[in-house]
């Protein structure tokens, strides 16, 4: 048997780097198609584009517009409004889901009831700036702090888990050192937004939990993601809307 015949009968080892970066272009693919779609208003029939058509308004090849268009199909982001031309030929056309375009409009809502919100807060309590540079400065140290790396993923896992010991948190974020985590939970202690209880265990035990505090800093922040979730299509409007039930403030 040759050696061509042998690596032939072998059993091929799948190439999971190859099948991360095509995960990772489909996922590209499906934001820049949604992005297109809603910002050129393709809500419905009448103003649904053929393959060709978004494929010129993405820049993606037409074979990648049709996997995408596919699977969005199936999660139900997108819907195909098929008609039969003259010739006899079936003329296909595609649009923004209703669900995902309804989803869509109470997000903007949504947003600018927030900032409605905030600008009331800001008049009624906060005092005046002149220096706008001052404010800025200031949203900033808040970034740093309560939005830098780590911080967010420390206070979403312990929103999910409610508690959690050190060991915990260190082998559920991938890639953290110790003395990072450590540092990072002394800090988020320090600012209220954690709090530390040592457990009457033998050996005694750590614990890790959201005060009031980092509880509001989590459910404020739950929108966010799941805008950003809905936006890269991995969300499903039809489930989504049963869940949310946002009612606009």
């Amino acid at each position: 048997m040759s050696a061509r015949s042998l690596r032939k009968g072998l059993p091929t080892v799948p190439n999971f780097e190859d099948r991360d970066r095509q995960g990772v272009r489909i996922a590209d693919d499906l934001r820049v198609l949604l992005d297109a779609m809603v910002a050129n208003a393709i809500v419905d029939g009448l103003a649904a584009k053929d393959r060709a058509e978004l494929s010129a308004l993405t820049g993606l090849p037409g074979t990648r517009v049709t996997t995408t268009l596919r699977l969005g199909e199936e999660s139900g982001l997108f819907e195909r409004r098929v008609r039969t031309r003259s010739d006899g030929d079936d003329e296909v056309r595609w649009h923004l889901a209703p669900k995902f375009v309804e989803l869509d409009r109470r997000f903007a809502e949504f947003a600018d009831a927030c900032s409605m919100f905030s600008r009331a807060v800001t008049r009624a309590w906060a005092r005046p700036i002149t220096d706008p540079g001052t404010n800025v400065e200031f949203n900033l140290q808040i970034a740093k702090t309560v939005f830098s790396k780590w911080s967010l993923e420390i206070v979403a896992l312990l929103y999910a888990q409610r508690t959690a010991g050190f060991q915990e948190i260190h082998k559920a974020l991938d890639g953290i050192s110790s003395h990072i985590l450590s540092t990072k939970l002394e800090r988020m202690t320090a600012l209220g937004l954690i709090r530390r209880d040592v457990l009457s265990t033998r050996p005694p035990r750590v614990q890790y939990s959201l005060t009031a505090k980092g509880l509001q800093v989590a459910k404020l922040g739950e929108p966010v993601f799941l805008f950003l979730r809905f936006k890269e299509g991995l969300l499903l409007p039809e489930r989504a809307a049963r869940a949310a039930e946002i009612e606009t403030p």
